[in-house]
This record gives C-alpha cells, structure tokens and sequence, in this order.
C-alpha cells in the first residue's frame, strides 16, 4: 500500500504546485472597487505583506502616494485608504467581465461606451457605493489594454 501511496501523492503535490505557479500570488476580487477605502491593515490581511512598498510624488503635496505593490497589481494609498488599484499587464484574471490585453470591443461588451477618450486612454463612470468610481483603460499602440487603473473620482 505504501508503494503506490508515496508516488501518487508526490504526483499529485506536483501537479498542484504547477497548477498553483501558471497564476501566482494573490487575485484581486472581480469588481477591484470593493478596495477602494480599505485601510493598510485590511489589505496586508487580504493579500499578505507586498513584495514592494513605495511613494509616488505627485505635483503638489497632497497628491503623494503610497503604494503597496503586489507585482501584477498595485495598491496606492493615500493618508490610510485606498484610494486607486492599478492593475498590471501580467494579471491574467478577468476584471469586470475582461482581462487586460482586451481591446475596445471586449470592454464595450462589458461596460457600454466609454464616457470619455483621450490619447492611449479610454475611461468609464461605474457605480460607486460611497463614492463615485472610474475606471481607466492604458492601451498600447495596437488598441490592446496593457494597464486598468480603477480609482475613487472623488479625490
């Protein structure tokens, strides 16, 4: 019994660990606006400790950041809330109905239009349950998505 035990559960232990490493590290929820407000503590308790933590200095004071960089997605905290998601290239799971790499089309299908356009950016109102919420859309020179950044509007 032991001989077909011991090599079926280190077949199966590695058939995880290569399941688990396609899409590493932690996954933002589906609608990443649920974040938005959380405090510095709620997000080390959802997604652990960041692999990086670092300040983005904006042109006036009040428009520093502190961001909690999770490698494929980022957390910019501003005083002791959540104010922003950025939501990288190389985050492999659907966002409100679409991935990064989507094009125009994808994301139509599951917002409507855009309220506005502007050079390699297109931005969508989404509701908002204590404040209103955008999103924006980074495209590439192709008209492919290579980042979403969902942010309170309010700030």
């Amino acid at each position: 019994m032991k001989r077909i035990l011991l090599p079926c559960l280190l077949s199966l232990t590695a058939l995880l660990n290569a399941w688990g490493q396609s899409d590493a590290g932690p996954f933002l929820p589906s609608d990443p606006a649920e974040l938005l407000g959380y405090t510095p503590a709620m997000a080390i308790e959802r997604f652990g400790a960041p692999a990086r933590v670092f300040a983005v200095r904006g042109a006036e004071a009040w428009q520093d950041d502190v961001v909690f960089d999770y490698g494929n997605f980022g957390l910019f905290l501003f005083s002791d809330r959540v104010w922003q998601v950025r939501i990288g290239a190389d985050y492999t799971r659907p966002v409100l109905g679409f991935s990064v790499g989507a094009g125009l089309e994808r994301i139509q299908a599951a917002l409507g239009l855009p309220t506005s356009t502007g050079p390699g950016s297109w931005e969508w109102e989404l509701p908002g349950n204590a404040w209103p919420v955008r999103l924006r859309a980074k495209v590439d020179e192709t008209g492919a998505v290579n980042e979403i950044y969902m942010y309170r509007a309010d700030f």
